[in-house]
């Protein structure tokens, strides 16, 4: 049989290093996976060959109860960046609101001041329409 007390030693002191919030190989979540990288080793050793340890670690995970700082604030900054991102998008919306809604009153006015100015001939000059952003491009006016 083959020795695995270093294998042992280094999966447990990953566990330490991962409750204390000091990771050096993983992103220093509290999960199998983590723990694996943080130790150095594939995933099914501790799932197959030492499930006595991913135990112990599920224990120490459940009475730590909470993320290790570096993940807390990390998540946080998730949060700050989620609701960042909502107000910007929101911002955008009603910009490009704003854009085509003048877009629509410079047509308006082009059509006015043309009609205004109109020349006494049998053809007055042409406009095209403004497309809609959702519109394909006009073929041949171009």
């Amino acid at each position: 049989m083959t020795d695995h007390g270093p294998e042992r030693r280094a999966v447990r002191d990953a566990m330490t290093r991962l409750l204390e919030g000091a990771p050096v190989r993983s992103d220093g979540k509290l999960t199998i996976k983590s723990l694996a990288e943080e130790a150095g080793v594939k995933r099914w050793i501790l799932t197959h060959r030492h499930t006595d340890l991913q135990a112990e670690f599920k224990e120490r995970v459940a009475r730590h109860g909470t993320d290790p700082a570096p993940v807390r604030v990390l998540k946080g900054r998730i949060e700050d960046l989620t609701v960042e991102n909502r107000r910007l998008r929101g911002q955008l919306r009603e910009a490009r609101a704003t854009i085509s809604m003048l877009e629509r009153h410079i047509a308006v006015e082009a059509l006015e001041a043309s009609h205004a100015i109109a020349p006494a001939g049998p053809d007055p000059p042409r406009l095209r329409p403004v497309p809609e952003p959702s519109d394909p491009p006009i073929k041949g006016n171009q």
